[in-house]
């Protein structure tokens, strides 16, 4: 269970600036301090259990898991619990479709995959340096968007979204092709499209390196 103090320890509580806020949120927020909106910790407590809860239960129903968290200290954390784990990730640009244009989206990582079984076994050198050289650039380009959904051969189950405001693309296209959202929301973002809120900080590595853990802690 989470534990109030560790949360914050490790700066789970800070909130936006009184003047970035979304009134949506206001009854998870304890007040301010110099300023910047406070969370309820106690709530963020309930809310984050609810998440781990339900991550628990999916494991144990196969179900599929897509993390997403573009924002530089969300990446980090990101890479540091998932980059060798068996669930997919988005740790750089939301690619636009990748829920709702599946099929179209899966053909890019196919013909990536491809590019990559011909580097890895050398087949690629059959071409001549020049297209060689684009092939690698395509490669490269295509490994930042999709190499931690590469082997998502259908759309997941669940997304988690690590910043609700950042990658709101992401929550939005989630909801479209139905699927379940667990997702971080700070003190401006709008809760409305979420079905397992949790109230915290998102700017704070240390913030989202917590969180994460609690996360894939269920999925393990």
């Amino acid at each position: 269970m989470a534990n109030v103090q560790d949360m914050a320890d490790n700066n789970v509580h800070v909130g936006h600036k009184a003047e970035r806020w979304n009134p949506k949120m206001k009854s998870f927020l304890a007040g301010q301090k110099n300023g910047v909106y406070m969370f309820d910790l106690n709530q963020t407590a309930e809310c984050l259990d609810k998440a781990v809860s339900f991550l628990t239960a999916a494991k144990l129903a196969n179900k599929k898991v897509l993390f997403v968290g573009t924002k530089e200290p969300i990446a980090l954390a990101i890479k540091k619990y998932l980059n060798d784990s068996k669930h997919y990730y988005v740790d750089s640009k939301w690619t636009p479709g990748l829920l709702t244009n599946f099929k179209e989206i899966r053909r890019r990582v196919d013909y990536f995959l491809s590019l990559k079984t011909q580097f890895e076994s050398g087949e690629i050198h059959k071409y001549t340096k020049k297209e060689v050289a684009k092939f690698k650039k395509d490669m490269d380009k295509l490994e930042i968007a999709y190499g931690g959904v590469a082997e998502m051969r259908a759309k997941p189950d669940i997304v988690v979204v690590l910043d609700a405001v950042t990658d709101r693309i992401g929550v939005e296209e989630a909801k479209s092709a139905g699927l379940a959202v667990v997702a971080v929301a700070d003190a401006n973002a709008n809760p409305d499209k979420i079905d397992y809120l949790i109230p915290a900080n998102d700017d704070s590595f240390k913030s989202i390196d917590y969180i994460l853990s609690q996360l894939v802690g269920a999925l393990k």
